[in-house]
């Protein structure tokens, strides 16, 4: 498995309020599959950051497309960055 990184920009504060619940039980669902390993928003709330456990980029592709801030329209930006983790 590889590890990935997403930075993620906010279109919205408004939409990201409405739609966080659902956000977060997401993430929470995929973490217990083992696919997230930590998420949170920037402090500025301006985005946030996801780190990933999956087979590969198309796999991190296609969850966040499922993601309800995706399908919501909250995520303006996204990057996906493969990461190799080094250190606990």
């Amino acid at each position: 498995m590889a590890k990935f990184l997403t930075l993620n920009t906010f279109a919205s504060q408004e939409k990201r309020i409405e739609h966080r619940a659902d956000h977060r039980v997401y993430l929470h669902d995929l973490a217990a599959k083992g696919k997230l390993l930590m998420a949170g928003p920037f402090l500025d709330e301006t985005g946030g950051l996801i780190i990933w456990e999956a087979e590969d980029q198309a796999e991190v592709e296609a969850l966040i497309a499922q993601d309800p801030f995706t399908l919501n329209g909250v995520f303006a930006t996204t990057e996906i960055i493969p990461w190799k983790q080094v250190a606990p």
